[in-house]
């Protein structure tokens, strides 16, 4: 089954809480994912927009408040989550 399966299935209900404790961890790590690949899209945009150095400055003042909001185990998560996504980008044929 593909992670958003269970949520565009026209069968179920649109509800959070009728999701199973399985559909629900599902959906998370489906959110989690997007926001890693939603966020190397945005430091891409940034470096170009801005250039490499400054582009640096403002994904490190991002990644201090995102820890500061949801803790360092959640900013390592999605560093790792993002570098997961790099090396995998990298070692796909071109």
């Amino acid at each position: 089954m593909k992670p958003i399966d269970y949520w565009t299935d026209a069968g179920k209900p649109r509800n959070l809480a009728t999701l199973t404790p399985q559909e629900r961890s599902q959906l998370l790590e489906t959110l989690k994912q997007m926001e890693a690949k939603e966020w190397i899209l945005r430091h891409k945009r940034k470096t170009k927009d801005l250039g490499k150095m400054k582009a640096s400055a403002w994904w490190w003042q991002t990644l201090s408040d995102i820890e500061k909001k949801r803790g360092l185990p959640a900013t390592n998560d999605l560093r790792r989550r993002m570098n997961n996504i790099n090396e995998g980008r990298k070692n796909e044929p071109v």
